[in-house]
């Protein structure tokens, strides 16, 4: 791609600040007759980028208003998204000066072509016209030190003494920080990217003073020049494909064994340039990159009539026969079919996948970020194969009458994906399958993966510092509790600590951790399991759920003899698990002894990074924000509502966000426990310690932009 002289040096249609400054100094037009975008950036030592949106991002324009200024000439970098502390600024000439006053050793800068140069600025101009940057900024006028010589701890140390961060996330990183020190003495770049995303790149680049390359690599955009399996074995992602050079996002700098399996399937040779990023944002890159939700084997559901028709093993699925896959054509048989959709869901990152009887035809509906959304169908007289190959993968027998559990492992390249298979007997002697995916390649979440504000999060390190106790956490099925348990464990996993577990079934195999199956052939259920567990001299007890009066009983009884029990109830909030259990035989002076955090949480759906639009809050909204103690004084900024875009499928959301009402016991809350106090006393005595329902929690995740109204109004029962 070359870029024409007249675009190159086209001038500005609105200007920011004052119009009458000049223009930055242009490359010469001789030269841009020459020179593609991939040339100018490699002559300047910067990167070539074609941006997603042709926008700024929320993140990155709340940035430039702590950092920056506005700019005081008509053609200035212009600030796109953020990568850990630092502004990701973009221009079409290399030779651009004006950085918003933003100090340059917090700046990563990239070039993009003249036509997303000119509409990223249009927007710009518009939004900020609407709420003006300030004219002057102390920040422009600091001095950095030289980041070099103090290293990536002593970047990091520099950057909490004097970086702007919010009060909370000041906080919150200090205290992963800290707790990563004192686990493993010195941090390394995987262990700064796990205190925050994307922040031990950013530190690299600092500590190197730019002359590393680094980006985001949930800013690349989607590819088809290299085989997604090929990105997936190396864990690496095409940021930019020019025609002699690919900038690849990699967690390494050496890419050697990723080209040598490149030219040995034939490719032509290319130079490659690498791009530090975090590991798992690259995974996420070609997860979204693989993610080709095609509905062309969906039959339209019009005119349709009723119609009456041993071990675990590794099933491996072969992307390269999926991509041969045409679901609409009839031709394929019954076991490609099955593979298509078990490999689809999985690339779309759906939680479940139903196989089930609708009217004449048998149909595949995958759960994608909550919703159910059909992918393939087929005709009803394979539901019987498709359900003989899922109970035979499952080692499952083919008894239509009983109710049945099993499970498989899916393997696709270097990914595993364990699979729990249900299969319900329905009228007229058919069955429905419905299979939960267990990514193996997320592995158990962190606390610092979650949105917590530093009031959960010094609850929940308070709970866990604890050597005895009851830590509950409540919610529907589907909501979240196992991963929050295991992030929980995850965070005292350590050599001087015993944690064992009973579950049904084991959804993540952590190492450090001895985990039991419960298994009723045997005998081997909750009750009983936990008993033998209380002879392994444990520290950490975690029981897959309280289901009935005696696994609740003898929890209770464990946490009171000097055990940290953590387990999972059903219930519809934090305190409502109180009369839960008080109804299913716990006595009210031992659960009052014993409990020290009651959880509740719900998964409400992300918007979308890449499409998500603001509006200002109506006055009805922040008047409600404010009856409900969110918000003191009216919103400065934006809430976001959903638009959809390619990235999401079009459905304004991707991926959900984890809500979480975290209530610690105390004196009062305990008193009213056994004193059998009704709800309302115990939910007034709880608001007085800072409590905040779920509801409430929902509000604080719309203030932040990370869903939206609509999503929450489920929860409004919950409100103050």
């Amino acid at each position: 791609m070359t870029l024409s002289p007249e675009i190159l040096t086209a001038p500005a249609q609105e200007s920011f600040g004052n119009a009458g400054n000049p223009s930055s100094p242009t490359v010469q037009p001789k030269e841009t007759g020459i020179i593609s975008l991939e040339g100018l950036a490699l002559q300047n030592g910067l990167m070539p980028v074609t941006l997603l949106r042709d926008s700024c991002t929320p993140e990155a324009e709340r940035l430039v208003r702590k950092l920056g200024r506005v700019p005081q000439v008509a053609d200035p970098w212009l600030p796109v998204t953020t990568l850990g502390p630092l502004l990701v600024m973009a221009h079409c000439n290399p030779r651009g000066s004006d950085l918003w006053g933003v100090p340059p050793g917090l700046v990563l800068r990239v070039l993009i072509n003249a036509d997303q140069y000119q509409r990223t600025r249009k927007d710009l101009v518009q939004r900020l016209s609407a709420q003006p940057i300030a004219p002057s900024n102390p920040f422009e006028t600091m001095q950095l030190p030289r980041f070099a010589d103090l290293g990536a701890d002593g970047t990091f140390n520099w950057l909490l003494q004097n970086y702007p961060y919010e009060q909370n996330d000041l906080i919150r990183l200090k205290g992963f920080y800290d707790a990563a020190i004192e686990k493993k003495g010195s941090l390394g770049i995987p262990d700064f990217n796990a205190v925050q995303r994307h922040l031990g790149v950013a530190l690299h680049f600092m500590a190197t003073e730019g002359r590393t390359l680094c980006f985001s690599a949930q800013e690349a955009p989607r590819q088809n020049f290299f085989p997604i399996p090929l990105l997936e074995r190396h864990n690496v992602y095409p940021l930019f494909i020019g025609k002699h050079i690919v900038y690849l996002l990699s967690e390494t700098s050496d890419c050697y064994a990723f080209e040598d399996e490149w030219l040995s399937l034939g490719s032509q040779p290319v130079r490659i340039i690498t791009v530090m990023a975090d590991p798992a944002s690259i995974r996420d890159a070609i997860g979204r990159s693989a993610a080709n939700l095609d509905t062309s084997g969906v039959q339209a559901a019009e005119n349709l009539s009723a119609s009456v028709t041993n071990l675990e093993g590794v099933i491996d699925i072969s992307p390269e026969d999926m991509a041969a896959v045409n679901p609409a054509n009839p031709e394929h048989d019954p076991e490609q079919l099955l593979h298509w959709a078990l490999f689809t869901s999985i690339r779309c990152r759906a939680s479940d996948l139903h196989l089930e009887k609708f009217y004449n035809l048998v149909r595949f509906r995958a759960r994608l970020d909550g919703n159910l959304k059909t992918i393939l169908t087929a005709p009803d007289h394979l539901i019987n194969r498709f359900v003989a190959l899922i109970k035979n993968y499952a080692g499952m027998s083919q008894n239509r009458q009983d109710a049945q559990d099993g499970r498989f492992a899916i393997g696709i390249g270097r990914r595993r994906v364990d699979v729990r298979v249900a299969a319900v007997p329905t009228r007229r002697e058919f069955q429905k399958i419905i299979m939960r995916f267990l990514d193996k390649q997320d592995g158990v979440k962190r606390l610092a993966d979650f949105n917590l504000s530093q009031r959960q999060l010094d609850i929940l390190n308070r709970t866990m510092s604890r050597d005895q106790g009851l830590i509950l956490v409540t919610g529907p099925t589907g909501s979240g509790k196992t991963t929050t348990l295991y992030a929980l464990l995850n965070s005292v996993n350590e050599e001087g600590v015993n944690i064992q577990t009973i579950e049904d079934p084991i959804e993540y195999e952590v190492e450090g951790i001895n985990q039991t199956q419960t298994n009723p052939v045997h005998g081997l259920d909750f009750a009983h399991g936990l008993r033998a567990l209380l002879r392994a001299d444990p520290d950490i007890i975690l029981i897959g759920e309280s289901r009935d009066a005696e696994t609740a009983g003898s929890a209770v009884n464990a946490a009171l003899t000097g055990h940290l029990v953590l387990t999972t109830l059903h219930a519809n909030d934090s305190l409502r698990a109180v009369s839960r259990l008080l109804s299913m035989g716990v006595e009210k002076y031992l659960l009052a002894d014993s409990l020290a955090l009651s959880q509740a949480q719900r998964l409400a759906r992300r918007l979308c990074g890449y499409c998500k639009r603001p509006e200002p809050a109506p006055q009805e909204v922040q008047e409600m924000m404010y009856r409900q103690g969110v918000i003191t004084q009216p919103l400065a900024n934006p809430i976001f509502v959903s638009a959809g875009c390619g990235e999401c499928h079009g459905t304004g959301y991707s991926g959900r966000v984890a809500l979480m009402e975290v209530c610690e016991m105390n004196s009062d809350l305990r008193d009213l426990i056994e004193e059998a106090a009704p709800m309302s006393a115990m939910r007034a005595a709880a608001f007085k310690n800072g409590f905040k329902s779920l509801y409430q929690e929902g509000l604080i995740q719309v203030i932040a932009g990370h869903t939206t109204l609509d999503e929450i109004k489920c929860l409004a029962y919950t409100a103050q």
